[in-house]
């Protein structure tokens, strides 16, 4: 695991809700980010929730929640801080 995936992991742990969220930017294009959690994804750290339009006008936003092993191994690695 990158130390990038490591830091989404950690973000998503930290919500209280265990969600993290990637917003669409003008263009249509993703962050470069998206990769990194489809990665968590496909690792069973990360579960994806799909897409869902935010606030205001223009606004969709994909969104992931952490699944048991990602809770369990973000715990790890903040513990081992």
């Amino acid at each position: 695991m990158t130390s990038e995936e490591r830091t989404l992991l950690g973000k998503a742990a930290a919500d209280p809700n265990g969600q993290i969220a990637l917003k669409r930017n003008r263009c249509g294009a993703w962050h470069s980010d998206r990769d990194r959690l489809a990665a968590l994804t496909s690792h069973g750290h990360l579960s994806c929730l799909g897409e869902i339009m935010g606030p205001h006008l223009g606004g969709t936003f994909a969104v992931w929640q952490i699944t048991a092993v990602g809770r369990a191994l973000a715990d790890e690695a903040g513990s081992a801080r």
